[in-house]
């Protein structure tokens, strides 16, 4: 099975993508770079840029910031396996640059990040986005739930 970013062009775009992410502001269902995002948007609004995702209506439901403390449904696993042409991994899977990690707060998968190069971009309340050493932070370590990788085939649903 080929993935998208064994391909080092691809691999390179996404750091350049995920660097200008940096340092965006921590806003709940946003997706602007430099203005404002949460994790689902950041992790969308890369996807796009890389051209494996096509932006529409409706893509990330409306959801209280609050969700994941008061429902089971899995929207983020939902909205990926959906849109995205993917591979569920297990959580004991060797991480490749581009992988889409998910993790549990609540009853749910709540927060989402890219892995690269060791580390996680992701957007976090009241920090913004940044990017954090994928399992130096033991919380982080023991919420993790999910693992997506993307096929090379671009699924433009």
């Amino acid at each position: 099975m080929k993935y998208f970013y064994e391909d080092l062009e691809n691999q390179k775009r996404l750091y350049l993508i995920l660097q200008e992410w940096l340092g965006t502001p921590f806003r709940h269902k946003a997706g602007v770079k430099h203005f404002g995002c949460d994790c689902i948007h950041l992790v969308a609004r890369v996807c796009e840029e890389m051209g494996v995702l096509e932006w529409k209506d409706g893509l990330i439901p409306n959801y209280p910031f609050d969700w994941h403390l008061h429902n089971t449904r899995g929207l983020m696993e939902e909205g990926i396996e959906e849109n995205l042409n993917v591979e569920k991994l297990d959580i004991k899977s060797q991480m490749m640059n581009g992988d889409i990690i998910l993790y549990k707060y609540g009853k749910a998968a709540s927060h989402s990040g890219i892995f690269f190069d060791g580390y996680v971009y992701q957007s976090l309340t009241d920090v913004g986005v940044v990017k954090l050493h994928a399992f130096a932070d033991n919380v982080f370590k023991k919420r993790l739930n999910t693992i997506y990788r993307i096929l090379a085939q671009v699924n433009n649903k």
